[in-house]
């Protein structure tokens, strides 16, 4: 037979197996900042199938964690096994022994929520200011513009008439790009039919400039379109974002390419940018249509999302095809004539 287990023996199993059995994560680091009890659900949480004997700066940063009263609370982003990150949030209190227990838990659902969150709360904030600022910031650049086409017609051709000409189509450029953010929540289809392809190969050529400057190769295929029921500027702003974002994916002697024309029988506009850069990874892939997501430093993350509901809202698709290393296609496709409305049946 065997031995008795002792009740001091029968505590520690017990004690092992309630820490064991607990939903909640939980460590218990000595006074040396080493880590002697993790039960289960912190094991799968960090990913560790053995953390007692390890530091516990070497499995949750920096330690020990700031406290401001014998209860703290913290969190943490940190890097896993997979190259993923997890955020912690921490709750510690203090042993009579000198020893910290910490319970803590994966919130990084709840923090993508917050994000989500901030993101929306920027935008409330962005649409509010918008028309203003941007009202405050046409008028001056549209009698610069007014100045500038006097004095070009004025001055004799030369190097003064050159430098001017840049003015003007810096000054174009400008208008454009604020007509691109500011087509925010205007709608794509319009009542009255229009020149669209007036209105495409007007944004290219004045990008087009920047993008040779670049020693980007560039190529506009817009063929000639019948009147049109979209807005014109909302149009231009779809070109403006789409081919600003190639500009910066590409490189000296890649390539962008706009085509625009008519599909399925003349019923579906089909605007495409094609740029020959750097393509986008699985991740960023992944995200390149959400509001405020950027990898450039200054960029702003409004551009791609702007198109993206615009085109929705019209009743279109966006197609996103990327190669890392090949480059990146999108084509707003946009039915022409908008779905008719079902009716109910007369009785």
């Amino acid at each position: 037979m065997g031995a008795a287990v002792g009740p001091a023996e029968q505590d520690i199993v017990d004690e092992s197996a309630v820490l064991e059995s607990l939903p909640t994560a939980m460590l218990v680091i000595d006074v040396d900042g080493v880590i002697v009890r993790a039960n289960r659900r912190a094991r799968e949480i960090l990913d560790k199938p053995d953390l007692v004997g390890t530091p516990a700066g070497d499995i949750l940063g920096p330690w020990p964690l700031p406290r401001t009263a014998d209860v703290a609370r913290s969190e943490r982003t940190l890097p896993r096994r997979d190259g993923t990150a997890i955020t912690l949030g921490f709750s510690m209190s203090s042993l009579p022994d000198g020893a910290t227990t910490i319970v803590f838990q994966d919130i990084t659902p709840w923090q993508r929520l917050r994000e989500e969150r901030d993101r929306l709360m920027q935008l409330a904030m962005v649409g509010e200011a918008l028309p203003s600022i941007l009202h405050e910031l046409k008028n001056p650049l549209a009698a610069l513009n007014a100045a500038v086409e006097i004095l070009i017609e004025e001055t004799a051709p030369g190097p003064v008439q050159d430098q001017l000409h840049a003015v003007l189509q810096e000054a174009r450029r400008l208008r454009l790009g604020f007509d691109g953010v500011g087509a925010v929540g205007r709608a794509l289809r319009s009542r009255r039919y229009q020149a669209v392809d007036q209105a495409c190969r007007d944004s290219f050529r004045v990008l087009e400039i920047p993008a040779r400057a670049a020693g980007i190769n560039t190529r506009c295929d817009v063929v000639d379109l019948p009147l049109l029921p979209l807005d014109p500027a909302v149009v231009r702003a779809i070109v403006f974002n789409l081919v600003t974002n190639a500009i910066h994916a590409c490189s000296p002697g890649d390539a962008i390419n706009l085509h625009v024309r008519l599909v399925a029988n003349g019923l579906a506009l089909a605007l495409t940018v094609a740029d020959t850069g750097t393509g986008m990874t699985h991740d960023v892939y992944s995200r390149c249509t959400e509001l405020f997501f950027t990898t450039k430093r200054n960029g702003s993350g409004i551009g791609l999302a702007l198109v993206r509901q615009a085109v929705t809202e019209a009743g279109g698709e966006l197609e996103i095809e990327s190669v890392p290393g090949f480059g990146t296609c999108i084509t707003a496709l946009v039915p022409v004539v908008a779905a008719p409305r079902i009716s109910a049946p007369t009785p």
